[in-house]
């Protein structure tokens, strides 16, 4: 049977540079085509027309429709299942994802959409393509919320067990997404996935609704065996040009006796720059050592917010600034690059919250950081107490979370206070890069800084006009040099 997948990415590839690489639908088509079945994708980078979007579909002739996305792209899944199911009304139409595994009753409430698959895709989707193909009902495949076509009535089937042995899957597709031309526009960074869940309850996450969902079903937390992932990676390198490996596992490192058998044969087999995700109460000096001798050229940690009790009351993240004084310290020592990922704009936040969370980035001096405005997912602890507080605001509908925009309305954070703690991030940007560049520079900066109160919005406006008129000026003398010659 043909599958032709939908991925809404909508402004996405604009703000990262690239098209991403979705190993969920990559998971699920390697599955499909190792039992015979072609598949086919429409990655959607703007919004499309319906016109465009049917004709799109059509010219792969699909026998099964399926879309996946986030929540913030959930909203073009609404809208294009709609078209589709309007001009092809035979057209089974499927939505999976984490986002319909936590709130079906929601996207199943669009009667353009058929089937909701609720949990992991990959027997499920086959189970949903091999009944379709010999004409069998659909009605009783576990993970899936069916809706009959001429009765209307939903079967609500139970989750299966959570796959085991990740080891049993086929390596995830790649070519589903065109994806020699995603490595050569983002400069061969190749991602992957060691294994699946997070153990953790931090509030604005939905691990710990995920699990509940799964409660019973087996083991959440799974990694591949190092042996499987080496496999990947030779089978990576063969085929594709590739610079650097990007783990996109929420936490790398959380088996410890994993990361240090992956350290000691990947250190002896590659010489590929690697990347991971971590968190300071999982890195130690010895762990830092053997990632470094493996080839770890950056490390991710999660700071969220430089407030001890915010990030301790409200995130349910129990690490004290100290620890991040300390990882961040090691990885500095051992060469490895540190990367930070911050949040401003949480419930409960006030300007001088966001401004310690500032601080503390300028003294972790991390190689590269990242700074976003909070948003509350579905069945997330925040998203309820955002919902309970009034805090949410139903007329904001963002794409993703890369603006200074909020869907909140916060007593202890006004909008305009959000956008100065916005601005005053980006120039830390500005100030940790020219710090590195040049020390005698970020001292003038500094002291720029001090005469300027802090007031980044005057310092870069200012700092804006002066480039013009020396850049005027350059091209002034230029012009005077030209015409005496």
């Amino acid at each position: 049977m043909k599958i032709c997948f939908v991925y809404p990415d909508i402004d996405g590839a604009e703000h990262y540079g690239a098209r991403k690489y979705y190993h969920g639908l990559g998971y699920i088509s390697a599955v499909l085509r190792q039992a015979g079945h072609e598949t086919s994708l429409v990655y959607l980078q703007s919004e499309p027309t319906a016109e465009s979007f049917v004709a799109e579909v059509q010219a792969r002739a699909p026998d099964l429709l399926a879309f996946s996305s986030t929540t913030h792209q959930h909203r073009f899944v609404d809208r294009c299942a709609g078209w589709a199911k309007a001009a092809h009304p035979e057209w089974l139409i499927v939505s999976g994802g984490v986002h319909p595994t936590l709130v079906p009753e929601e996207v199943l409430a669009n009667p353009a959409i058929d089937v909701v698959c609720v949990g992991e895709g990959e027997e499920a989707l086959l189970d949903l393509v091999s009944a379709l193909e010999s004409g069998k009902s659909i009605a009783h495949i576990p993970n899936l919320w069916a809706r009959d076509r001429e009765s209307g009535e939903v079967s609500y089937n139970a989750l299966r067990p959570l796959l085991t042995n990740l080891d049993l899957l086929p390596f995830a597709d790649r070519e589903l997404f065109d994806y020699a031309e995603i490595l050569e526009r983002n400069g061969g960074v190749a991602d992957l996935v060691a294994g699946r869940g997070c153990p953790y309850n931090c509030s604005y996450c939905c691990n710990h609704a995920l699990r509940a969902r799964y409660r019973g079903l087996g083991k959440y937390v799974r990694f591949r065996s190092v042996s499987n992932v080496l496999a990947e990676i030779r089978a990576l390198k063969s085929r594709y040009a590739i610079s650097v490996l990007n783990f996109q596992d929420d936490a790398f490192t959380l088996d410890r006796s994993w990361a240090l058998e992956f350290c000691r044969a990947y250190g002896a087999e590659f010489a590929l720059p690697f990347w991971i995700n971590s968190r300071v109460e999982q890195l130690d000096e010895e762990l830092i050592r053997a990632l470094a001798q493996a080839g770890c050229q950056l490390v991710r940690i999660g700071v969220e917010s430089g407030n001890e009790e915010l990030r301790h009351g409200v995130l349910k993240r129990h690490m004290s600034n100290d620890d991040f004084r300390r990882v961040f310290g090691l990885l500095h020592q051992h060469g490895i690059q540190s990367y930070s990922c911050n949040m401003i704009g949480l419930p409960g936040e006030t300007p001088e919250m966001v401004q310690e969370t500032i601080d503390l980035n300028r003294d972790l001096d991390p190689d590269k950081f990242q700074f976003s405005v909070f948003y509350p997912y579905p069945m997330t602890e925040l998203h309820d107490i955002s919902v309970r507080e009034g805090y949410l605001r139903e007329d904001q509908d963002l794409t993703g979370y890369y603006g200074r925009e909020s869907v909140l309305e916060l007593p202890t954070l006004s909008a305009e206070e959000l956008g100065q703690g916005y601005d005053r991030f980006e120039e830390l940007k500005y100030e940790l890069a020219l710090k590195r560049a040049s020390p005698w520079r970020y001292r003038l900066y500094r002291l720029w800084f001090r005469l300027y109160g802090g007031d980044v919005t005057r310092m870069r406006r200012d700092r804006g006009r002066l480039r013009g008129w020396l850049g005027a000026l350059r091209r002034g003398r230029a012009g005077r040099a030209g015409a005496s010659q």
